[in-house]
């Protein structure tokens, strides 16, 4: 059974917003696709930490972090990496602490994802191509940007009713709808303290589109 948790993202005036239709731009895909690729890079190469079971997915500026690692050291080194960015604005850490994945469950997430993706794209009330889609360990997290509060509550109902789900959560912004991040500073130095990181490529580190105000998670049961 599932039950709808909504984490603070201070939402305000979502009426207003309703009618709000915005798309995910090309230069905001090709700073999420170099970052995502530059920050795996960064990973593989920092020694003393297993970082290889660690998948990265940059949407909206949010790096989704999934996957497993053997200790809290390592996930916390991840979350460290993936701030070094400037395209990002936002770390979802959901990594587990402890054994990976077999290759049973893996085959079962890449089923769900397919499986969502495809009732997402079977609603036309649903701009899909606006969404992003990832499962691990049978949770399904959501990405990208919703045009008004209704379609993402839509794109939610809609994983949650997937057979094998057993949990979704959205970090999906709300096209129009402001929110309260932490500074981007603030919270890569919380994260990275005491903590030496190797630079990402150069080339990275010049986005193609201007920051992006994004929506923290919410999760459905």
């Amino acid at each position: 059974m599932f039950r709808i948790l909504a984490l603070p993202v201070l939402v305000l005036a979502v009426a207003a917003c309703s009618t709000v239709q915005e798309e995910r731009s090309i230069g905001r895909q090709l700073d999420d696709t170099n970052a995502s690729v530059s920050i795996k890079a960064a990973m593989l190469r920092t020694e003393g930490y297993a970082l290889d079971g660690v998948d990265v997915e940059v949407t909206e500026g949010i790096a989704l972090l999934t996957g497993t690692v053997p200790r809290e050291t390592d996930r916390r080194m991840a979350e460290c990496l993936a701030w070094s960015s400037v395209a990002v604005r936002n770390v979802a850490n959901e990594l587990d602490v402890g054994s990976g994945a077999g290759f049973r469950d893996r085959a079962r997430d890449g089923q769900i994802t397919a499986r969502v993706n495809a009732r997402l794209v079977g609603d036309r009330d649903i701009r899909s191509i606006n969404f992003n889609v990832e499962t691990r360990n049978a949770r399904v997290y959501l990405l990208g940007v919703a045009r008004n509060r209704a379609e993402l509550e839509r794109a939610s109902a809609h994983a949650a009713l997937v057979d094998g789900v057993e949990e979704v959560i959205t970090y999906v912004r709300v096209a129009g709808v402001p929110t309260d991040l932490p500074a981007r500073g603030e919270r890569r130095a919380e994260v990275c303290e005491g903590e030496a990181t190797p630079t990402l490529d150069p080339a990275e580190q010049t986005p193609n589109s201007g920051p992006q105000l994004l929506g923290g998670p919410e999760t459905s049961r």
